[in-house]
């Protein structure tokens, strides 16, 4: 039986509450995570609500940001 095809908003929100989770973890505001890896804190926001497709090099700047291997960011996704 064929795995069923994820919904793409399915998959942004649950980016979004990985990438929320991981920066809660580590007691990091939205402010301090976005000067932490360089990016905007409107887009990390966007990113946590599941409103913003991230390409892959962002992927890996996240990853390596929360110093974990982008394979461990992506796991069971």
């Amino acid at each position: 039986m064929a795995k069923p095809k994820p919904n793409n908003a399915d998959v942004l929100v649950g980016l979004g509450e990985r990438i929320r989770k991981l920066r809660k973890k580590r007691g990091w505001t939205q402010e301090i995570m976005a000067e932490k890896i360089g990016m905007d804190r409107s887009f990390i926001a966007d990113l946590e609500r599941g409103k913003r497709n991230i390409t892959i090099l962002n992927l890996v700047v996240l990853a390596q940001g929360f110093g974990i291997t982008l394979s461990q960011f992506l796991s069971r996704l």
